[in-house]
């Protein structure tokens, strides 16, 4: 016996679990979304793909504190395979007031890692003193226009800079959010001396190099008398002071693609992407007192058509299996609802810069696993209501 022809479940009846089972999935995926995003950003704050590999150091607690010879660069871009070396610091501060990122580059070298658009003004050249180009949203945000004066502030030392705004530049990558300098003036804010940096990015081709390669280079700069880089020999990029060699011990030094290296901090405080989808999946259950409370609802409001469904020999079973034949359409329906508002929420919070990571953008992609794990999660949680019903 089929029911499927007995049209007794009556809309309007249905649409409270409907917005239900939407608001739910509504909550589920905007809170994966986020903390994905978070995840995301802050691993791909370095560099996005294996062919960027960070020279760090492996004592420092945060992505922002190491320190390493910045001399390391020349070694590293002797190695055949080597595409472009960029020595930088990245810092914490302030800017006028407000919390960012200084990021302190050597203009070629960090141009060949990451291109960026001057928007406006021009780009800053290394013997520039007290020079910036900042990116386009933190411009927008900080009100920051080309030529201002800005004052920057250290966080990590009590220092601080007037810098002039050279440019305005877009780079569709988390230096959006930063303001970006000579290297020297990095070094500065961060009180480190000119031979220091906090870490150096390079871009590799694989084929020809491996990070072990790198780390071997290093390993054996290691073991070099501390003197002169080559009877103080100019480095490869210009700079104010010229690098010179300074003793470190090469078991400080970390060779790692730049994004498992990001993934390592978060992983150090037991962040990842298992357990943000884990804790936005509780989150979800969590709501589903609300979804079997409306579904043990509608079933109570059409109890006299259940009824004589029964009396004309339809059993519990049967009219089990037809209601969820009949809610599947209707809650797979809500889910993708839900999942819409939660994709033009996000974009609109975002876009307004609401929502923020260590003073960066928020980077918001729709997760395929979210959007059907959400899916499947309504599917089963409304069935699962209805089985559990007394019909």
């Amino acid at each position: 016996m089929s029911l499927l022809p007995f049209k007794y479940l009556r809309l309007r009846r249905v649409l409270a679990l409907a917005l239900l089972v939407a608001l739910s999935s509504m909550l589920f995926s905007t809170t994966a979304f986020t903390l994905v995003g978070y995840y995301r950003g802050f691993n791909i704050y370095l560099g996005e793909g294996e062919d960027i590999v960070a020279v760090y150091d492996r004592g420092s607690r945060t992505p922002f504190t190491g320190i390493v010879p910045a001399y390391l660069t020349e070694a590293v871009s002797r190695l055949d395979g080597v595409v472009a070396v960029s020595p930088e610091v990245i810092i914490p501060c302030a800017v006028r007031g407000q919390p960012a990122f200084l990021r302190g580059i050597v203009p070629d070298n960090f141009l060949k890692l990451n291109p960026l658009t001057i928007l406006d003004g021009r780009m800053f050249g290394e013997q520039d003193l007290n020079s910036a180009i900042v990116g386009v949203r933190l411009a927008k945000k900080l009100n920051i226009k080309l030529g201002d004066k800005v004052l920057v502030t250290g966080v990590l030392v009590n220092a601080w800079l007037e810098l002039k705004v050279e440019g305005i530049f877009y780079s569709n990558s988390p230096a959006d959010d930063e303001i970006v300098a000579p290297l020297h003036v990095g070094q500065w804010l961060r009180g480190l001396d000119y031979n220091q940096v906090t870490l150096i990015r390079a871009k590799v081709d694989r084929r020809l190099v491996s990070k072990t390669s790198i780390y071997e280079a290093i390993a054996r700069e290691a073991l070099e008398q501390t003197q002169p880089s080559g009877g103080g020999r100019k480095p490869s990029q210009p700079t104010i002071v010229p690098w010179t060699r300074i003793s470190f011990h090469a078991e400080d030094i970390g060779v790692e693609e730049a994004q498992r290296f990001m993934e390592g901090y978060m992983e150090r405080y037991g962040v990842t992407r298992e357990s943000i989808i884990t804790l936005s999946t509780i989150i979800f259950l969590l709501s589903s007192t609300t979804i079997a409370f409306s579904t043990r609802t509608l079933i109570v409001q059409h109890e006299r058509e259940l009824e004589v469904l029964r009396s004309i020999g339809s059993s519990k079973k049967l009219l089990k299996k037809d209601m969820i034949i009949k809610l599947l359409p209707i809650t797979l329906a809500s889910s993708i609802a839900g999942i819409a508002a939660t994709i033009v929420f996000l974009n609109t919070i975002i876009g307004q810069g609401y929502l923020q990571i260590l003073s960066h953008t928020l980077t918001f992609q729709p997760d395929p696993t979210v959007i059907a794990l959400t899916i499947i999660l309504s599917i089963a949680l409304v069935t699962a209501s209805v089985l559990k019903q007394k019909l």
